[in-house]
This record gives structure tokens, sequence and C-alpha cells, in this order.
């Protein structure tokens, strides 16, 4: 499993200020939780917290089934003034302001999800991410020569196109996950 994450503003691309993310396995399943904040000092404040959910409270609802997960993501990122955004088992849960604008799109094995504010046009990422699922549909081709994750290249051509929409365009901020499940 591979996932990648970016937040993009004016001040430039800092998504260790401003995302937390955390990985791993729950009754055999990929798992993938993003939380994301506005102001940048909440994360540093919430980071042990997040940690201690993601690690001790959040299998319980998993086991539980859909409902308690929607309603468990909502209790904490309500807590922590965050959005939040769970993979598990090819679906995308997430709780918090806005956060129905995020979804951008969804494959079995590669899962993308954007989040912009602004007045700006993005540029062609769907474009990308269908390239991207071409060249991961070829054998081992989760690994580039040099030895990167698609994944990855696919997250900095997202940065760069987003980079550039900020400049150019009336784009406030944006940010994205991506991952790719094999």
């Amino acid at each position: 499993m591979y996932h990648t994450e970016c937040y993009i503003d004016h001040e430039g691309v800092d998504s260790n200020q401003h995302m937390i993310s955390f990985a791993g396995k729950m009754e055999n399943r990929d798992i993938i939780v993003w939380a994301v904040w506005k102001n940048r000092e909440l994360p540093v404040k919430n980071r042990e917290r997040f940690q201690t959910w993601f690690s001790m409270e959040l299998g319980a609802a998993i086991t539980k089934g859909e409902t308690e997960v929607k309603k468990e993501l909502v209790r904490i990122c309500s807590g922590m003034q965050c959005r939040m955004y769970l993979y598990d088992g090819q679906k995308l849960y997430r709780a918090g302001d806005k956060v129905e604008e995020g979804e951008f799109c969804m494959d079995s094995s590669l899962g993308a999800s954007l989040h912009t504010e602004g007045t700006a046009a993005i540029p062609p990422l769907r474009e990308e991410l269908n390239r991207m699922k071409n060249e991961l549909a070829k054998e081992n081709a989760c690994v580039s020569e040099k030895g990167l994750s698609g994944i990855g290249a696919l997250g900095n051509i997202w940065q760069k196109n987003i980079m550039d929409c900020i400049v150019k365009d009336s784009l406030s901020y944006a940010y994205f996950m991506l991952w790719e499940v094999r």
C-alpha cells in the first residue's frame, strides 16, 4: 500500500503543518486515515490524540460497520476541529465541514480525493489520474525504474498543477490524498 498527501496554499507546500495521516491494517484490510486542518497550530496540538484514537479506538468502530464508522469520524473530527478522511476496504468515508466536495475519483486499487477552495479551474487532473491508471495496469508498474511509487509521481504532478493554479488564478488552497492498494 502506498499513499501520499499534500496541502498547498499561497504560503507554499506545507503538508506536515496541515495534515496528519496514519496507515495500517485492521481485520486484514488496508486502512488509511487523514486529518486536515486549515489552522497550522491545531495539528501540533492534536497529533498525540489523533494517534491514540487511530491505534486504540478506531478499530472498535470499524468492527461495528459503516454507520458506526461515520459516527466515530464525526465525533473525533468535531473534537479536533478538522476534516477527516478514512479509506477502508475500497470505501472513502469523510467527516467535517465541506468534505462532500472533496471526492474526485475512486478506483478499485487507486484512489484519490481532492479538495479545493477558490474559483480557479483545476488543471486536467482527471486526465493525469487516467494516465496513471493505465501505467499502473502494466505489470510491476506500481514501482518505477528509479524505485519510486507511481502514486508518488502522480502526487508530484498534482502538486505542481495546483501550485500553478494558485499562482495564476483565484484558488486559495487545495489538498489531496492519493493511495494505491495492491
